[in-house]
């Protein structure tokens, strides 16, 4: 490994214990219980979404250096019963990362572009050229079809608003800092910070800016279940649960194995959590099960 692939990953690795601000651990026992894994041939998936409609996973891989513009990434397409259906549905990516889903329409991350995708026919629609974009990492998407996507360098730390075919700076604030991970709930975007290792919340209609938690860890992926409680990972491997209540969880822990959480996401529909695992080049998909 480079020094700037490591200089990379600094962003993602801030390894700490994982905490909350003031946090009530939960009484009540939650495990994450596997389902399946896919085999191990997919080449860095960083980020994973579910199409309910076609019931199957669209995973991105990097497949190479995160900031290279190698054209070597690739989106696949995976089964919801864990089986490699496509393992190269769309290439000729650059290390593709965030994916987000809109009537019919894949959004990805692609370093300094948006990539648009039509699912249908499988074919790439539009490359949204982002004015000074260093590093576009996650993608998000709110119900009018205004895309989100974070921008993770140090040199930007910004979180862009993608509608009706423009850009613009949509958070610039001492606030964010290298924002990955987001997630919007309703009239709010909820953000994970590798900065500073917090998760924030930024309110659309008054601007407003708060700390939802203190993690310590390298945010990635920022999910909810169907009970509305917030989903984290930590991509150096671990998996932590939010209640609406503020009770804290830790999930899961794999950062001994070197498997990495990147990041994640949970169907409602099928009552399954789906995790990348980066460098280990699967997804694994887990049920949450209270004891």
């Amino acid at each position: 490994m480079n020094k700037n692939f490591l200089l990379i990953f600094s962003i993602f690795f801030i390894i700490t214990t994982i905490c909350v601000a003031d946090p009530e651990i939960g009484s009540n026992k939650i495990e994450l219980i596997k389902q399946w894994e896919t085999k191990p041939e997919l080449k860095i998936p960083e980020s994973v979404v579910c199409d309910t409609k076609n019931d199957v996973l669209y995973v991105s891989n990097i497949n190479g250096n995160p900031a290279e513009k190698n054209g070597k990434g690739f989106i696949s397409k995976v089964s919801l019963y864990g089986k490699i259906e496509i393992l190269e549905w769309i290439n000729g990516l650059n290390a593709p990362k965030g994916l987000a889903i809109f009537e019919g329409e894949l959004y990805v991350a692609d370093i300094d572009k948006l990539v648009e995708i039509n699912i249908e026919n499988g074919e790439i629609l539009k490359e949204y050229k982002v004015k000074g974009a260093k590093f576009l990492n996650d993608v998000a998407v709110d119900k009018s079809g205004t895309v989100y996507i974070s921008d993770s360098s140090s040199e930007n730390s910004i979180i862009y608003k993608f509608s009706n075919g423009e850009f613009i700076i949509c958070v610039k604030n001492k606030e964010i800092k290298r924002p990955n991970g987001l997630y919007v709930d309703k009239n709010k975007l909820i953000v994970g910070n590798t900065g500073d290792g917090r998760l924030k919340e930024i309110n659309f209609i008054n601007k407003n800016i708060k700390t939802v938690a203190i993690m310590n860890s390298g945010i990635d992926g920022i999910t909810k279940d169907e009970n509305g409680n917030l989903i984290i990972s930590d991509w150096s491997g671990k998996i932590s649960l939010i209640e609406t209540s503020g009770k804290y969880f830790e999930l899961l822990d794999t950062t001994q194995s070197k498997i990495n959480a990147a990041d994640l996401t949970y169907c409602k529909s099928k009552h399954l959590l789906f995790v990348p695992t980066f460098f280990d080049n699967r997804v694994m998909a887990y049920r949450i099960v209270r004891k």
